[in-house]
């Protein structure tokens, strides 16, 4: 049996260690998934050239979906992972990243402005140069969010 761990850097080697002593392997491309409950992700297992790295959830700017690839954004690299940005969400800390549309979630650290539009959106400009839209349906979360 092979399955996926999501679980805080400070267990992943005890946790992993236990279940391959039971004989069950780990496997970042597994679609078991064995998921700490109530803790939230250290880091997010990107894939770059053929490997796979653990990025660090504080090097994220933003990550978005095309299609059936979800791409997660640094300041210098981008990798694709197999998580699902609804998943991705119950596993970043709601307190440092934000659901903006159907297709991006942002590092609230990393927005470098933030412009109204007359359309009830925003349009975020993010640390790395890049401009995203909070989208009408996530307008209301994400003013609540800022107090705005």
């Amino acid at each position: 049996m092979k399955i996926k761990l999501m679980v805080s850097r400070k267990r992943y080697d005890k946790i992993a260690a236990e279940l391959e002593q039971k004989g069950i392997e780990i496997d970042n491309s597994s679609t078991l998934v064995l998921v700490e409950e109530n803790d939230f992700a250290d880091f997010l297992m990107g894939k770059k050239d053929g490997g796979l790295t653990p990025v660090g959830v504080g090097e994220i700017v933003f990550i978005e979906t095309f299609g059936n690839d979800v791409i997660l954004h640094t300041m210098v690299e981008e990798y694709k992972i197999s998580e699902r940005l609804i998943r991705l969400e119950s596993l970043l800390n709601p307190t440092e990243f934000l659901r903006i549309s159907n297709s991006v979630i942002v590092s609230v650290k990393r927005i470098k402005s933030i412009r109204p539009t007359f359309s009830s959106k925003y349009i975020l400009t993010l640390q790395d140069g890049t401009t995203v839209d909070v989208t009408r349906s996530y307008f209301n979360r994400f003013k609540e969010f800022f107090g705005l």
